[in-house]
């Protein structure tokens, strides 16, 4: 029987909390179009500060493989077509619906550029199932690459000089949308080291945690330090809010590992709520923006 590991229901359901407030600020600055000024530049922090969401989710949606298999049958991946692909469908089909009668367009246009090619923010399923994949067929080949230093090492620098080349290149940019038929934000790429550090961090679980218990403070510094980084990179673009770029890759990954240090601490606080949100994760991901 496997262990419950309390700190990992807790990371889920805080990482879940963390995406629907991403959202509703979101939809705050959409309502307020006309911002300008320092509202503007104080709006674009404040959402940054919590736009790690998405890319925790990935991190621990591998450190959970990792830390759970040491080798998968072909059931690991018929299991998340069954439990996270057909519920990404379902949940597409009545989005797409609702998109069509606000828009005044149809069904089928909807569905087709927000489920098939990932234009909503369900695009995050899209990158999960590729991820599974790519799981599955590091597994056959050999289960002890997820401990691979050098392969974490070369997916950030891959990770990195993909998101800059294709931020600051229009003709790299313009090139990869010419050949790659989805959403941009679902180009794996660009999210390929959370996937290695998750799948990392899986392997060598019980090593994150000694090394969290004693340097825990050390960690939130970084954080700290790695958001001041994302500030002086700035570009002055001040509505355009993502976790798909170069210059929060660390921030980003810093902040799973604070939240996960910060997690190991609690024990039974409000367990069985936290526990029925950490269940339905996925499910309130999807219906959060309706």
């Amino acid at each position: 029987m496997k262990k419950i590991r309390l700190e990992l229901v807790y990371l889920r359901a805080i990482i879940c909390a963390i995406i629907i407030v991403t959202h509703l600020l979101t939809q705050i600055t959409l309502k307020h179009e006309n911002m300008e000024g320092g509202s503007l530049v104080l709006q674009f922090y404040i959402r940054n500060i919590v736009i790690f969401g998405t890319p925790c989710f990935i991190i621990l949606s591998q450190l959970l493989t990792t830390l759970n298999y040491q080798k998968v049958t072909y059931r690991y991946l018929t299991t998340r077509v069954k439990y996270i692909l057909i519920p990404y469908i379902l949940m597409g089909l009545f989005y797409s619906y609702s998109e069509s009668l606000l828009t005044d367009t149809s069904f089928q246009k909807q569905f087709i550029e927000n489920v098939l090619l990932g234009q909503w923010y369900g695009y995050f399923i899209v990158v999960i199932m590729q991820f599974f994949i790519l799981s599955y067929i590091i597994f056959k080949i050999n289960y002890n690459l997820f401990n691979s230093k050098i392969l974490l090492l070369l997916s950030f620098i891959l990770q990195q000089s993909f998101l800059y080349y294709f931020t600051n290149n229009t003709t790299f940019h313009d090139t990869v949308l010419h050949y790659y038929p989805l959403s941009e934000n679902t180009i794996i790429f660009g999210w390929i080291f959370y996937f290695f550090l998750g799948a990392y961090m899986g392997y060598n679980y019980e090593r994150v945690l000694n090394f969290l218990e004693r340097y825990l403070v050390i960690m939130i510094v970084l954080a700290v330090a790695t958001y001041f980084v994302f500030i002086a990179l700035a570009n002055g673009d001040y509505w355009n809010v993502t976790s798909f770029s170069y210059s929060l890759t660390p921030y980003n990954s810093i902040m799973f590992i604070v939240i996960l240090g910060i997690c190991t601490h609690f024990k039974t606080m409000l367990f069985n709520t936290i526990q029925m949100i950490s269940a339905f994760s996925f499910f309130i991901y999807y219906i959060q923006s309706f």
